[in-house]
């Protein structure tokens, strides 16, 4: 946290994982998962931020391809489709270390900030669906392998320069 005034009154604010884990405290049903990942932010918010690329490579079940059909600055829209035909439309708000994405039946977010080992990353889903909440373990099981998954992209790409291996 880093403390600020405004109008004579302290503001504390957050770092986007922080402000993700606030939001899953207070959102219901929002499962959130984290991981350091042993590369630099730049290394990787450039591949996830990529997200017509980089979201269907990630071996998540609900999504296999993902185009962007409006840009705005960081405001975006996608039509994702995923298994079984399934189609929706994400109202997203992009920028540098988060992602917020809001589709008609699931809201994904995606947060990310330095670390002295590399880059401490976040994932959190929420079904909006009657029942939602109780695919929240298969949820946290699919975040674990995606992010699993996505480090191992940013790996490949190379090493960062001054990030210490493990």
């Amino acid at each position: 946290m880093t403390p600020t005034e405004r109008d004579g009154w302290p503001i504390a604010e957050f770092d986007p994982v922080r402000r993700l884990r606030v939001l899953s405290a207070t959102v219901p049903g929002l499962c959130l998962v984290e991981r350091i990942i042993p590369a630099s932010f730049e290394d990787v918010w450039n591949l996830v931020s990529d997200l017509e690329y980089e979201l269907p490579r990630l071996g998540m079940q609900f999504v296999t391809d993902l185009r962007i059909t409006y840009r705005d600055g960081d405001e975006l829209i996608a039509r994702v489709h995923g298994p079984l035909g399934i189609r929706d439309d994400f109202a997203i708000t992009m920028r540098p270390g988060w992602c917020w994405m809001e589709g008609h039946a699931l809201s994904a977010a995606m947060a990310a900030t330095a670390t002295p080992d590399g880059t401490l990353f976040a994932w959190a889903t929420r079904m909006k669906i009657p029942g939602g909440r109780l695919f929240a373990p298969l949820s946290a099981r699919t975040l674990r392998r995606t992010l699993a998954t996505l480090e191992e992209h940013v790996l490949a790409r190379g090493r960062s320069p001054g990030v210490p291996s493990r």
